[in-house]
């Protein structure tokens, strides 16, 4: 029998905001063969980026829930999960051969590839989608049609990282730079980031913001619970699907097992423990990686 999740309301960070820990005990169970295996050691890691909205103690807690529950008691794989708080403490732990598998958001493999030979092999699906797309929205009856009219405001932004590392914000500066407007910083009186999708589009609704950047799915959810919300609010521009992280095989992992990893990966959503995953982290499913899904966010990273 599988393990009942904690209510929805026992967790102060949304199930995107989790994504980072509970995608990389996923990955584990991807690495098991069908039949028993011999209990060794796998090494995760992952890049942790702060956001407000996101309570660390929450995700200790699925990530312990998951690895004791399931891969560890179950499965016979003992975990070693490791946090890295920076790009460059990534890129040192791969170089010395100390991670097995790796979770990185987007803009951090793309920069990474440059330098060693990451082998992607999992990448988020969302409605039918590599990735999500991203929704520039403004009030109704507000008279903002363009980005060109927010210059001076503040843009409140749906992401699940801030500054440089956040895809939604490189979108963002595109269309800047392709109207002929300052970078962000400049432009705007100050940019925030939130997890939660009604801390950037109640705001608005509210007219407490003029405007904010959120996902295509969290707007339609948020009206699909309130029609109001599609009634005030009014979409300036939409973004390509844009993938916010990639899975990936260390250099010093033997590239053989890559098509492996991508079989099991396919047959995720016929396991309970991988729908209960999928669901809580609002996704469809995990697809084997292909080059083309990662070119929009590749184009904005090297512009």
């Amino acid at each position: 029998m599988v393990p009942a999740l904690p209510a929805r309301g026992a967790w102060r960070t949304t199930a995107r905001g989790m994504a980072a820990a509970l995608l990389l005990l996923l990955a584990c169970a991807w690495l098991l063969p069908a039949a028993p295996a011999v209990a060794t050691e796998l090494r995760l890691g992952y890049v942790e980026y702060f956001l407000p909205g996101v309570d660390r103690k929450d995700v200790a807690l699925a990530v312990e829930l998951w690895a004791r529950r399931y891969v560890e008691t179950e499965r016979g794989l003992d975990v070693r999960l490791t946090a890295y708080h920076s790009r460059n403490e990534m890129r040192k732990a791969l170089a010395k051969g100390q991670v097995d598998v790796v979770h990185l958001p987007t803009v951090d493999y793309l920069l990474l590839a440059r330098e060693m030979d990451l082998k992607p092999f999992g990448v988020p699906v969302t409605d039918g989608e590599f990735g999500e797309r991203y929704v520039l929205v403004a009030a109704k009856g507000s008279g903002i049609t363009r980005v060109s009219q927010l210059r001076g405001a503040r843009l409140l932004v749906q992401a699940m990282s801030a500054g440089p590392e956040s895809l939604p914000l490189r979108w963002v500066e595109r269309q800047l730079r392709d109207q002929g407007l300052p970078p962000a910083a400049r432009h705007f009186s100050g940019v925030e980031y939130e997890v939660q999708a009604s801390r950037v589009l109640l705001p608005v609704f509210f007219g407490q913001a003029p405007a904010c950047v959120v996902t295509e799915r969290s707007l339609r959810t948020m009206i699909e619970m309130n029609p109001q919300v599609g009634a005030q609010l009014e979409r300036i521009a939409v973004s390509p699907p844009l993938i916010d992280f990639v899975m990936c095989l260390a250099p010093t992992v033997d590239p053989s097992l890559a098509p492996r990893y991508a079989e099991l990966g396919l047959g995720l959503s016929d396991n309970p423990w991988g729908k209960q995953m999928l669901l809580l982290l609002q996704l469809d499913g995990i697809a084997p990686f292909r080059p083309e899904a990662i070119e929009p966010a590749r184009r904005l990273v090297e512009q």
